[in-house]
């Protein structure tokens, strides 16, 4: 008989979670021993997610709350922002009392993807596995009280052990819940996907990142800004959307390389910018596992990151595989691309440290560890 599972997101946009949890899918699907089910907030609408259920009708979907007017996202004017939280609180209260519970029924294991996102939904059922899966870093699980939580789910994966370990020993009463998976990497279709052809022409820095605070950009352009004073000729290329991104395009209006400053927006294919850079950057404030370096390996390409929780470290092995420099500092983040771009660095030496370490993200590995959590 076949194990009913549910993964739960709120919604699907364009980012790592979302490209993780399709990957993630595609290797569960075709096991016949699970009968899988996408539960979303609401309706999906980004066309390449779209297309890919269109492609696998094996994948269920549900949709706890349909309403377009109600749904995740938030006007920016505070008033009205205000005022739709509270009309769709109620909406979804409503649901919850007498639709959800119903669309819940029968399922044998829910995977929580993002960050309890679905706790309030999850609390009261019973006799079914739980299981959440938190992305991101330990700054977050405290300020948003997290802990909380963790009475609800059997189990909680973490993406590093870097996160498990510094969740045991904040919560030990729940120290054995908590496991340790890595997002899987499909590396012959990244190869192949980098194949096809990208606009950008001559030498750049790629960045590819959803424009949000916490990955902050801003330390980005402006070390960029640094580094352009005496390389001239050499581009920025930030790959990405989001809600955040015309405030970073304002920014970088100010400076004084804005015209080697390329915003792509968001890119069905991000790879080509990737396979064809310098080196790709990661400045964010802090992540779970930001899976666009371990692509980054996979391509060949040197990664510079900052050593933020959680992710960048262990990927990066130490700085074997890849050059890290603390969160923030825009000076150490300028030295580091000229002294990748200049081969003041092994960056040889550092892409075949990082190409060896690919192994621990092979695909057989890690789903072997997620379907033996699941059953």
């Amino acid at each position: 008989m076949k194990k009913r599972v549910a993964f739960c997101l709120r919604d699907m946009q364009l980012g790592g979670v979302e490209s993780v949890l399709i990957r993630t899918l595609e290797y569960l699907s075709t096991d016949k021993k699970f009968d899988i089910t996408v539960v979303t907030f609401v309706d999906v609408t980004e066309p390449v997610w779209v297309d890919w259920f269109d492609k696998h009708k094996n994948v269920k979907r549900v949709v706890l709350y349909p309403s377009r007017v109600l749904g995740t996202r938030m006007p920016r004017f505070f008033l009205w922002r205000v005022v739709k939280h509270f009309a769709r609180d109620v909406y979804r209260f409503w649901r919850r009392v007498r639709v959800v519970k119903k669309l819940l029924s029968g399922f044998d294991v829910f995977v929580d993807y993002h960050d309890f996102g679905f706790s309030h939904e999850l609390k009261n059922i019973k006799n079914a596995k739980k299981i959440a899966w938190f992305h991101s870093s330990l700054r977050v699980f405290q300020k948003r009280k997290f802990s909380q939580k963790l009475c609800i789910y059997d189990n909680v994966v973490v993406l590093t052990d870097d996160c498990a370990n510094d969740m045991k020993n904040l919560c030990p009463a729940y120290a054995n819940k908590f496991i340790r998976i890595y997002n899987p990497i499909d590396i012959e279709s990244v190869r192949a996907r980098a194949r096809e052809k990208c606009n950008v022409r001559g030498k750049y820095f790629c960045s590819v990142a959803r424009m949000s605070y916490d990955k902050d950009i801003w330390t980005l352009l402006d070390a960029f800004d640094l580094f352009w004073k005496t390389h001239r000729s050499v581009k920025l290329v930030l790959v990405g959307g989001g809600d955040k991104r015309d405030v970073f395009e304002k920014y970088a209006d100010g400076l004084m390389s804005r015209k080697n400053i390329i915003f792509t927006g968001t890119q069905k294919n991000p790879y080509p910018y990737v396979a064809g850079a310098v080196a790709h950057i990661l400045s964010s404030r802090g992540e779970g596992l930001p899976t666009v370096l371990i692509e980054a390996a996979v391509l060949d390409v040197l990664n510079i990151a900052s050593n933020c929780k959680y992710g960048p470290r262990e990927i990066l092995m130490d700085g074997a595989a890849g050059v890290l420099f603390a969160p923030g500092d825009t000076h150490a983040l300028a030295e580091a691309m000229v002294d990748v771009y200049e081969n003041a660095v092994d960056v040889r030496k550092m892409i075949n440290a990082s190409t060896r370490g690919l192994k621990r993200f092979a695909p057989d590995a890690v789903m072997k560890q997620i379907k033996s959590l699941i059953s």
